[in-house]
């Protein structure tokens, strides 16, 4: 019998009994705040606080609050045990064994030549061809931040739906998926998908925009601002430009430790407004393995100067992280992402 979540439980009682939308949430994240983490013991090596806030996804809070959807055991790893780097545990993440330092997961080698890739090296996705145009344009153009907007158009009447691929730059899968994405077809609406957003950082393998300038805590920007402060203000503009009726936001997690959420293979919300069918029915099928590897917990809000908090306050429009987990391999990720994707797209009648 598969196994459904407390959290998704609560919600949906409350969804479906007649409380508000208001009350609904409350209770959602009430309850995921008693649900236990996964365990990880913790070890000597630590990293200072000052890193865990800037790393971090959702609000912090005071408890570990993930749903545990990712349930981790560890044993300690003898050194003839591992073949990487001395000192690394094995850790099972949903029955994944990956390497862990007590900090964060080792990242397999994750660099694909993902533009000369095609949707089929992943599996079946997007398989149905319909007739539509496509364009694109610049952001930020004629700067070492520029990059590209591809606008996918179906002739008949739709939703629109954004794609924002990768906001840290070294979250590979999130915006390797976006790109992938740019090769479907949709039967009505429209399609923009942005990737990779930092380009200067996937260009670099790093999170941040420029030094130390996490472009996640900036939205909705400002054009005279600092770099991560302009093209947040670009990216933001552009999303209140299209008005979409959903926005995505791809990223990856690599941070593991207690006192922390654990975000790999996590949905991420701020508020439910709009969306609350579509979020639990595709939170339930990552739990009865109709989409993604293993099932995905939820948590919220998104931090203070994200996409995902400030498109949901700011412009009221329904928005999602996606969260994948950078200790599996960048095949499974991939797959993850473009899952998630796709059912979205398919829930929202443009497949």
């Amino acid at each position: 019998m598969r196994r459904i979540s407390i959290l998704f439980l609560a919600a949906l009682a409350a969804l479906f009994v007649g409380c508000s939308k208001e009350s609904s949430q409350t209770i959602a994240y009430e309850t995921a705040n008693a649900v236990k983490s996964p365990e990880i013991i913790e070890v000597s090596d630590t990293v200072s606080s000052e890193n865990a806030t800037q790393e971090a996804d959702v609000e912090p809070v005071s408890e570990v609050a993930s749903d545990s959807a990712a349930e981790a055991t560890t044993e300690t790893a003898a050194e003839s045990d591992s073949p990487y780097v001395e000192g690394y545990q094995k850790v099972v993440v949903s029955g994944e064994t990956v390497l862990w330092d007590g900090y964060k997961a080792w990242e397999p080698d994750s660099v694909l030549d993902i533009w000369n890739m095609k949707l089929s090296d992943f599996g079946e996705y997007f398989t149905e061809t319909f007739e539509v145009t496509r364009d694109s344009y610049k952001l930020m153009e004629g700067t070492f931040m520029e990059t590209e907007v591809v606008h996918i158009h179906s002739e008949n009447e739709g939703p629109c739906v954004y794609i924002v691929g990768a906001v840290h730059g070294d979250e590979k899968a999130a915006w390797y998926a976006a790109i992938l994405t740019e090769q479907a077809t949709i039967s009505c609406g429209d399609l923009y998908i942005l990737a990779p957003a930092n380009a200067n950082g996937a260009r670099n393998d790093s999170r941040y925009v420029v030094a130390r300038q996490d472009l996640n805590r900036f939205f909705p920007g400002d054009p005279n601002g600092n770099e991560a402060e302009r093209l947040a203000d670009a990216i933001f503009s552009d999303i209140a430009d299209k008005r979409p009726s959903f926005v995505f936001d791809l990223h990856e997690a690599i941070i593991m430790t207690s006192g922390r959420d654990f975000l790999g293979s996590t949905y991420i919300f701020t508020k439910l407004d709009g969306m609350e069918d579509l979020f639990f029915n595709m939170v339930f099928a990552t739990q009865d393995g109709t989409i993604c590897h293993n099932e995905f917990s939820i948590n919220g809000p998104g931090p203070d100067g994200s996409v995902n908090n400030t498109v949901t306050n700011e412009l009221r429009i329904p928005t999602v992280t996606v969260e994948t987990f950078r200790g599996f391999k960048i095949e499974r990720r991939v797959q993850d992402q473009l899952d998630t994707i796709q059912f979205v797209l398919d829930y929202l009648g443009m497949l």
